[in-house]
């Protein structure tokens, strides 16, 4: 009898090995496409955030980009809003401060898109053993309300899908912002509030409660201090998601629990650091983490 080759034999043992070269686990990976103004991280072939990397109208608002959204659920459903009609400025899911000061001089607004854009100059995908997935992208804050372009910021942020496990999603955002100037310092609003930092405007919000440490939260107009931990759940509405989200927000390693909550049509936000700003010398950083678990709500029992 003929021996083939050592070359061709390997070749077809691989051609009559369709299960090593094809392995189903592959298609239900969590993976990435990039395109020119947007990072897309899907599942399974479903999408599961979109990251804004780039404005889609630069012209009238530079410094919309570098946020996420849409936000979906595992079924698909559309969990956050962008550009909503009532207050056009949110955007889904995103980290942002009125008050951007260089070297104790008011010189942007994050919170409402002035004077400060964001250059996204690397964006790199990488899978892991387990099915995830992190998205890893380098941007530049750049402020342009003197008479040059100023550099005030780097960051890097990473957003690290995890694999469905038994229905529910796990989402983690971390970022690291570090100071290019003397002094930057990063604020919230002005008033008793004191909000801005990680916040994500959810859909339908007339119709969410809340909960923390097991106890019912309720929206009073002002910052709420409550647990380590929030909960959101829609009850009612006919287009309300069949989805409870919990969040998780620290701060350079500590639990934020001061929280701004809404049932009406507004953002939900960690407050960090307050009305008063945080100062960074040069070359110091800001660590943000927030994990985000989506699970399916509860059935009612009939």
């Amino acid at each position: 009898m003929r021996l083939l080759a050592p070359a061709t034999a390997v070749v077809f043992a691989l051609l009559a090995a369709p299960s090593v070269l094809a392995d189903p686990a592959i298609d239900k990976r969590v993976d990435a496409v990039f395109s020119d103004d947007a990072v897309i991280l899907t599942e399974a072939g479903k999408t599961v955030l979109v990251y804004r990397t780039k404005p889609l109208d630069p012209s009238a608002e530079p410094g919309r980009a570098n946020y996420v959204s849409p936000f979906y659920a595992p079924d698909g459903t559309a969990l956050t809003e962008d550009k909503p009609g009532d207050h056009p400025h949110h955007r889904g899911v995103w980290w942002a401060w009125m008050k951007v000061q260089a070297n104790g001089k008011s010189v942007a607004d994050g919170w409402y898109m002035k004077n400060l854009s964001y250059f996204v100059r690397e964006k790199r995908f990488l899978g892991d053993a387990e099915g995830g997935g992190t998205l890893t992208l380098e941007v530049d804050w750049i402020v342009n309300s003197g008479p040059e372009l100023a550099y005030v910021a780097r960051e890097t942020t990473k957003v690290t899908v995890r694999p469905l496990k038994a229905g529910a999603r796990r989402v983690e955002f971390d970022t690291m912002i570090t100071s290019r100037v003397e002094a930057l310092g990063l604020g919230g609003s002005e008033d008793d509030r004191g909000f801005g930092g990680f916040s994500i405007r959810l859909v339908d919000p007339e119709h969410l409660t809340f909960s923390s440490g097991g106890k019912t939260i309720m929206p009073n107009g002002a910052a709420i201090n409550a647990g380590a931990a929030m909960g959101f759940a829609w009850s009612g509405g006919s287009n309300a998601p069949a989805w409870t989200i919990g969040l998780t927000c620290k701060a350079n390693g500590q639990a934020v629990t001061r929280w701004m909550l809404y049932n009406d049509r507004s953002m939900q936000n960690c407050v960090f650091p307050g009305r008063a700003p945080l100062i960074l010398k040069k070359e110091q950083t800001l660590r943000l983490e927030e994990t985000v678990v989506i699970r399916p709500a509860a059935k009612k029992k009939l």
